[in-house]
């Protein structure tokens, strides 16, 4: 009887032993949950705001950006995305790539797992639309737990153009300068095989090297008025822009008067411009210079300055042979001309519109040309005349 009473009582106090061990152990499991759900909820509290950062910076950033899943489907566009594919807001999300670019090749660069260029240059809206560069960016594992891939699209027509006129125009200054350089060579060597003996061929040959080399001068110093055009700020200061206007007609009345040309100015007196003088009295005399030289015998070229609310408007109209209407949306690009006979023949070196319009630019004004073939041109420049407290 006692043995079991002992036993009981053993049998008891283990009971209790392990009940409190259960307690415990209840414990320390329900503050551990309590933990991992503080953790949890800190967790995702940490990625509400991080995404609400990322989400921040996607739709405040310049570029386009598009997060596409593992099939290809869109599931993120910020807004300068959808206005670069000209998309409704929100109208890019669940369409696959092909449906928000229309570029099959966009799709087929994106889909590429293999070694490759990770960037593509596409093209929306046709032959004119603007061109887009996307760049891919491949993640593992996305918030659906699926890898994901991010394209960062940037527009690229602009440096797609500049790129356009760099190699052209590389391409035209070489062009240009073989010319003359070839026609002195051949007369170099000309001369060198014997025909300097000749006095009157020499003297013929001679001349026509220092006319190349004039014209290597010209194109040499216009090159120079165009990089300073395009890379300085124009020195400005107030000038009475009508007497520089007379000065310029003055210069030119002999050539005119020998060309059989009329040429007048009408300028109201003073008309005070806030700019670079010596570049502004270029842009007179290239325009001046391009209407008496497609001017013929008869015609007449009139310089004309106005004050126009906060601006100067000048104008140099002839009645001359003009320019077709093709011609007219490239007439300010480098070595660009016309009649390319022409314009060799007269000494031009295919600058000068261009400098004019560079230096216009300069100056926050503006050109605009009207003409009609064989009825003549009107230049217009027009010009911010500044306020006398900027001086």
């Amino acid at each position: 009887m006692i043995w079991l009473i002992s036993v009981s009582i053993v049998l008891a106090g283990v009971c209790v032993w392990l009940f409190s061990e259960l307690q415990r152990a209840k414990q320390h499991s329900d503050q551990r949950a309590e933990e991992l759900r503080s953790s949890a909820k800190a967790l995702a509290a940490d990625a509400a705001i991080y995404k609400q950062k990322l989400n921040a910076l996607s739709q405040s950033s310049g570029a386009g950006i598009l997060m596409l899943d593992k099939s290809g489907t869109v599931v993120h566009a910020n807004v300068t995305a959808e206005r670069m594919l000209n998309a409704e807001p929100d109208g890019l999300l669940k369409r696959s790539l092909i449906q928000a670019t229309f570029s099959a090749e966009l799709q087929q660069f994106v889909l590429n797992m293999g070694p490759g260029p990770d960037s593509y240059d596409f093209q929306i809206g046709g032959a004119q639309g603007p061109i887009l560069r996307a760049s891919k960016y491949r993640f593992p594992m996305g918030v659906s737990g699926e890898p994901e891939t991010m394209l960062v699209l940037v527009d690229v027509t602009e440096l797609r153009r500049l790129e356009t006129v760099r190699r052209d125009f590389v391409g035209n200054v070489s062009h240009e300068l073989r010319t003359p350089l070839a026609s002195i060579r051949a007369i170099a060597e000309t001369l060198q095989d014997g025909a300097i003996a000749d006095e009157d061929v020499a003297q013929g040959f001679l001349s026509t090297i220092v006319q190349e080399t004039d014209r290597l001068a010209r194109i040499a110093a216009d090159l120079l008025i165009l990089s300073d055009a395009e890379s300085k700020e124009p020195e400005k200061s107030y000038f009475d822009l009508t007497e520089l206007l007379k000065e310029v007609v003055e210069r030119f009345k002999p050539h005119a008067a020998e060309s059989g040309l009329s040429l007048a100015l009408e300028a109201e007196k003073p008309l005070q411009l806030l700019a670079s003088r010596d570049q502004v009295e270029q842009v007179v005399v290239n325009l001046v210079s391009n209407a008496t030289k497609y001017t013929p015998s008869g015609g007449k070229v009139l310089v004309r300055a106005h004050k126009q609310d906060e601006n100067v408007v000048l104008d140099v109209i002839d009645n001359g042979i003009g320019i077709m209407h093709e011609h007219l949306p490239r007439l300010f690009e480098r070595f660009y001309r016309v009649d390319k006979a022409r314009s060799r023949a007269s000494g031009g070196t295919g600058l000068g519109l261009s400098i004019v319009k560079h230096i216009v630019e300069s100056h926050e004004g503006e050109i605009r040309v009207a003409s009609e073939y064989n009825r003549g041109s009107t230049f217009t420049v027009m010009l911010p005349a500044g306020t006398q407290t900027a001086q």
